[in-house]
């Protein structure tokens, strides 16, 4: 029978390897702490997980475990729910497609955010007339935004500049949206139908915020996560999606 300190030494060694690799791929964020902090945990429960049972088997320590436990089942099930929501719902004749920004490192697109990208010029074949926004402010170098760094991925793929319009002052998905609608609003552009780019564990919150910022007929293009991200970036929308309930659906 398999220890249980072997799984969890295993499971610490790939929660490492995995912030490692995100730590070479992006920025520093929440989701890289959340994994080294997961692999410190499971390594912390490996190696005494005999003890902290045993501590833990009466009293109050059993009841603060119980609520451990169920917290993690419920953060396990929150994760569900948002992976639920990550379908596709496009008609290819939408005015406007939104791309959502997801993180640049030295100039170049994250991982994240070129399966977006990408996700979007497969869209612009199939409708050539809608305008493509592309949102995000100061990278965190401060050199540069990450509006400009996709716009630049796109027109290097070919898109006609004469269509992509840079939001380029957002710090967050809820401002991508507020600032966008004040840029085609201001330019008269019709956005009466739009879709949205953006991964799969984002499609819910990034629909939510679509709508409470007055973007009634929003479709989700939703692009895969990558296999390095998926875990650290689910973690994180879970937090996400419960700040946008408690505080900016105001």
């Amino acid at each position: 029978m398999i220890e249980i300190s072997f799984i969890f030494y295993i499971l610490s060694a790939l929660f490492l390897i995995n912030g490692i690799v995100m730590n070479i791929r992006t920025n520093a964020t929440v989701g890289l702490f959340i994994l080294y902090g997961l692999s410190l945990c499971c390594f912390v429960f490996g190696r005494y997980h005999t003890q902290i049972l045993a501590a833990t088997s009466h009293g109050i320590p059993f009841y603060l475990r119980t609520l451990v436990i169920i917290g993690i089942a419920v953060y396990l099930a929150f994760m569900g729910f948002i992976m639920a929501q990550s379908h596709t719902s496009v008609t290819y004749n939408e005015d406007v497609m939104i791309i959502l920004g997801a993180g640049v490192k030295n100039g170049r697109v994250s991982k994240a955010l070129q399966l977006r990208l990408d996700a979007g010029i497969d869209y612009h074949s199939k409708n050539p007339d809608a305008y493509i926004v592309v949102t995000g402010g100061l990278t965190p170098q401060k050199d540069t935004t990450e509006a400009a760094v996709m716009k630049d991925y796109l027109i290097s793929h070919g898109i006609p500049e004469n269509i992509i319009i840079a939001e380029d002052k957002s710090l967050s998905t809820q401002e991508n949206y507020r600032f966008t609608k004040t840029i085609l609003e201001d330019k008269n552009i019709k956005h009466s139908s739009i879709v949205f780019v953006t991964n799969d564990f984002h499609i819910y919150r990034a629909k939510t915020y679509a709508k409470h910022c007055g973007f009634e007929n929003a479709h989700p293009l939703s692009t895969r996560t990558d296999i390095f991200t998926i875990t650290p970036a689910l973690t994180r929308e879970v937090l996400g999606v419960i700040d946008m309930w408690v505080f900016k659906l105001r």
